[in-house]
């Protein structure tokens, strides 16, 4: 399976890496998610939508806003993992709460970004600043971690590279597929990332996923309506930069809520 192209964070340098420190500092989140891993590798990408985007997070209108938007989002749950069930797929104590903190770090960090992805795609489409950015004191809170770390392409096992198959958000004609991190982190724990991805193919087969984004996606919107006028940028520096922002527009919103499911499935 051909993955989207990224830059890892432990292959940053320079001013990228700064970047990337100030993203995980602001989101309140311990990694950099897949689509400015994914931004980092085009031209002044990453560079573009930081300068862009940065005022919003350092206020913290942003993240709070989105945070919201997906804490009240209405969702039809998943069963429960039993914990017999867990001991039974080797998920211990320690592994649930391995499992536990991947998904508050990815339900803290989707909405963020996908409210990112809005307010830009309003800016590249021509919307013009009309008020400043917001200037306040703001501290994220404290951020959820370590991660175990996520598998690499080049490790997954076959059984690994099956299951992702199924929920790997598709790409463009014959090209790369987005394969969500969140999946990636359970690369080490194949049976139950076969649980995980077992419970979630039926609610993305019959539509109810869906039917939950679309609420989601509205009320990112009206927040974007309100955030965007205080953005500015000049020209993108390249063309893939909205083409990235497209993409990530469709691939985010159903992690939210397969996050939020998996968090809430796992519950102590």
């Amino acid at each position: 399976m051909a993955l989207l192209p990224e830059l890892a964070e432990s292959a940053a340098s320079g001013e990228t890496a700064r970047i990337y420190s100030e993203m995980r500092r602001l989101g309140a989140v311990p990694m950099v998610a897949l689509i400015f891993r994914h931004l980092a590798t085009l031209p002044g990408g990453l560079e573009w939508t930081w300068a862009a985007i940065g005022p919003a997070w350092r206020s913290g209108r942003l993240q709070e806003a989105a945070w919201r938007i997906a804490r009240e989002a209405k969702l039809e749950p998943i069963a429960p993992f039993p914990r017999e069930a867990l001991a039974a797929l080797g998920v211990d104590d320690a592994g649930l709460d391995e499992i536990r903190t991947v998904a508050r770090a990815y339900n803290l960090a989707n909405p963020v970004n996908l409210l990112t992805v809005t307010c830009l795609s309003r800016v590249l489409e021509g919307a013009k600043a009309t008020s400043p950015p917001e200037a306040r004191a703001w501290q994220p809170p404290p951020a959820p971690g370590p991660l175990v770390a996520m598998t690499a392409p080049a490790e997954m096992s076959p059984e690994v590279n099956a299951l992702l198959e199924l929920v790997a958000a598709p790409g463009s004609a014959n090209g790369p597929r987005v394969v969500q991190s969140l999946y990636r982190h359970f690369g080490h724990r194949p049976q139950f990332l076969a649980l995980l991805v077992t419970c979630l193919l039926p609610r993305f087969r019959d539509g109810s996923i869906d039917r939950e984004v679309v609420a989601i996606r509205s009320a990112m919107d009206r927040a974007a309506d309100a955030i965007a006028p205080s953005l500015s940028a000049p020209p993108a520096p390249d063309p893939g930069i909205g083409g990235a922002f497209e993409r990530f527009g469709f691939v985010i919103p159903p992690m939210i809520v397969a996050g939020r499911l998996l968090e809430e499935a796992t519950a102590r």
